[in-house]
């Protein structure tokens, strides 16, 4: 099933690698978004193990959606998708 909405024109899809995986985003969406679509709701760890990071507000202002793309502290929300992007937990 694909979280993605039906009817939308994208930019073909291209590879980003989230925790050592390849994974198809759309480039100029959100990488948040890019990795909900995929099934990764788990983005890293807080500081108690118990309530893992995520993206919580999508619009910048939580800080809860923090990511390392190509060695960058970022917002995943705030980030777009852009081919060949390396993404691991903060």
């Amino acid at each position: 099933m694909s979280l993605r909405i039906a009817g939308i024109a994208r930019p073909a899809p291209v590879t980003i690698t989230v925790h050592g995986q390849p994974v198809a985003a759309h480039p100029g969406e959100s990488l948040a978004a890019a990795l909900i679509a995929a099934s990764i709701l788990r983005f890293g760890e807080g500081e108690d193990p118990a309530r893992p990071r995520t993206a919580f507000c999508m619009m910048g202002v939580c800080q809860q959606c923090l990511l390392r793309v190509d060695g960058r502290l970022v917002q995943a929300c705030l980030t777009p998708v852009v081919a060949g992007q390396v993404v691991s937990a903060a």
